[in-house]
C-alpha cells in the first residue's frame, strides 16, 4: 500500500501527521508544494523545517517539486528546488529519479521539466495534473493542468497512473484520461490532517480520504501480480 499526499505547504501539523502515519505504508509519494514560497514571503527556513520532518520518515519516499518549492534569485539552494536533493539519502527519490516498486516503474518529474516517453507499467509523480481532466479543473471552472501531459494522455501515450496535486479544489479527485488514471487528493484547508490517497497497487484500488469527511474508492485496474523485494 502506498500513501499519496500533496500540497502540504510547510504545514507543520500535516508533516507531523505524515511522520507518524508513514510507517503503515510501503512507499510515501509527495507530489509537490512541500514549501510555501512566493516572491512576497520570506522563506523563514522552510527547507530546513521540511527536511527535518522528511528525515524522520522510515518508509521509502518519492517526492517532486511544485511551483512553491523554488524561488529564482534566492540562492542556489532554492533555485529549481535544489534543497530537495538534501533529502536523498538511502531510500529517498526526488526530481529526475526513477525506481521500481511492486513491479512498476516510478518516475519523479520536476516542475516544468520535460516529459519522458512512458512504458506500459509506469507511475509518474508530476505536480500538475493533465489538462482537461477532472483532477485539473477547479470548482471555480479554471483549468490549471499541464497541457503537454494532458495531450500525451489523451492520445493514449500516458503512463498507467499519474499522481499529482497543484489544484486545491478539483472537481474530481480521480479521473481516467486516455486509458491512464490521474489522482489528485486536493487541499485540506485548515484541517488537522491533509487529504490523501491510499493506493493498493496489487489490487488496483485507490481510496481517497478527505480531511472534512467522506471520500471514495476507485478501481484503477485489475489485480496485478506483485513482485516483492524489487525496490532499487
Amino acid at each position: 500500500m502506498i500513501l499519496h499526499v500533496t500540497d502540504l505547504h510547510c504545514n507543520e501539523r500535516w508533516f507531523e501527521w505524515l511522520a507518524g502515519a508513514s510507517s503503515r505504508y510501503s512507499l510515501v509519494c509527495m507530489t509537490g508544494d512541500l514549501l510555501n514560497l512566493n516572491p512576497y514571503r520570506a522563506h523563514h527556513g522552510q527547507p530546513d523545517k521540511v527536511l527535518s520532518f522528511l528525515r524522520r520518515l522510515k518508509t521509502p519516499l518519492a517526492l517532486v517539486s511544485g511551483n512553491h518549492d523554488s524561488m529564482q534569485g534566492a540562492g542556489p539552494r532554492l533555485e529549481n528546488a535544489q534543497w530537495m536533493r538534501e533529502a536523498c539519502l538511502g531510500r529517498v527519490y526526488a526530481d529526475g529519479d526513477s525506481f521500481m516498486h511492486s513491479g512498476l516503474l516510478f518516475r519523479c518529474l520536476a516542475w516544468r521539466g520535460r516529459l519522458p516517453t512512458p512504458g506500459p507499467n509506469e507511475v509518474w509523480l508530476h505536480h500538475a495534473p493533465p489538462s482537461l481532466a477532472g483532477t485539473s479543473i477547479s470548482r471555480g471552472g479554471c483549468d490549471f493542468g499541464d497541457f503537454d501531459l494532458g495531450e500525451q494522455m489523451r492520445e493514449g501515450r500516458g503512463p498507467r497512473l499519474v499522481l499529482s496535486g497543484h489544484v486545491h479544489d478539483p472537481v474530481r479527485m480521480a479521473d481516467s484520461v486516455g486509458g491512464s488514471w490521474s489522482l489528485n487528493p486536493g487541499f485540506a484547508g485548515n484541517s488537522p490532517v491533509p487529504n490523501y490517497f491510499e493506493v493498493d497497487l496489487g489490487k488496483g484500488i485507490a481510496a481517497h480520504s478527505r480531511a472534512s469527511g467522506g471520500g471514495a474508492t476507485v478501481r484503477l485496474w485489475q489485480p496485478l501480480k506483485i513482485i516483492e523485494n524489487d525496490r532499487q
